[in-house]
């Protein structure tokens, strides 16, 4: 059975972070729809419902799900939760789906995004470091998440590396270069109060 991920990214305020929904193509129907509902949670952050659990929650408790499709239902629910604003639960998701697949680097980005969300930023970075480690595919939307997460430390300078990786990898990419824009205006304005 092959898996597919879809890698989300977080986006510039801190509830818009996204999350890396783990496709399920064997599972059952609720979890093929916690995998659309997660897609949807964190494209749309402030209008995810509760409802948006039901599926996931009835494909780990009644569905048959092989150990993979069990890990990213957990990972899956854990997007929604997070976009929910309930963290500490989105990381139990994690967590389970890690203690299954330890393997999967796109669980990592998702806690990794939930650290972010909860402004441990440190251990944002330790998560995607281990995601890029891991042999995370898309690894554009990972440099992008790590410029954020420097950004937001004040980094400035690991934050625009971070980000022309990014781009380096994906040129163009309008998310990266607009939040790379803002890295060097901080920058500029940071050596005009010297």
């Amino acid at each position: 059975m092959v898996k597919r991920f879809l890698l989300l990214v977080l986006l510039t305020l801190p509830l818009s972070a996204l999350g890396q929904a783990l496709s399920v193509l064997g599972g059952d129907a609720w979890a093929r729809e916690c995998f659309d509902n997660a897609n949807y949670a964190a494209s749309h952050p402030p209008t995810v419902s509760r409802a948006l659990l039901e599926p996931c929650d009835s494909a780990l408790d009644f569905g048959t799900l092989s150990l993979a499709d069990r890990a990213a239902t957990y990972s899956n629910r854990g997007i929604i939760r997070a976009a929910s604003k309930e963290i500490t639960q989105a990381m139990l998701d994690y967590e389970k789906a890690m203690s299954i697949r330890p393997e999967t680097p796109e669980i990592y980005v998702n806690r990794g995004n939930a650290y972010f969300l909860n402004r441990d930023y440190a251990m944002a970075l330790e998560d995607y470091e281990v995601s890029l480690a891991l042999g995370i595919n898309q690894l554009h939307f990972v440099r992008y998440n790590m410029g954020m997460t420097y950004d937001n430390l004040g980094n400035l300078d690991l934050a625009e590396e971070q980000l022309k990786l990014a781009l380096m990898i994906e040129p163009g990419w309008d998310l990266a270069e607009e939040r790379l824009e803002r890295v060097l205006e901080k920058r500029k304005e940071g050596e005009v109060e010297k």
